[in-house]
């Protein structure tokens, strides 16, 4: 992944109306379309807002044994 195109996709969620756990997801949904992981894990460390802090992980299940 080039990080320059990472880096605006993610901050194209900076002004989108959405909750943290919907930014989450679309954000795992879109990198996992895109390559084909065998494993993928999202992680969402927000800042706190309202004095809650938002950590939100998303991960593939590892079917491979």
């Amino acid at each position: 992944v080039e990080l320059k195109s990472l880096k605006l996709y993610l901050n194209s969620f900076r002004n989108a109306s959405i909750s943290h756990e919907e930014a989450t997801n679309r954000i795992y949904s879109e990198l996992e379309k895109r390559l084909k992981p065998r494993f993928l894990e999202v992680t969402g460390d927000f800042n706190p807002r309202g004095n809650v802090k938002t950590v939100i992980r998303v991960c593939s299940e590892n079917t491979e044994k």
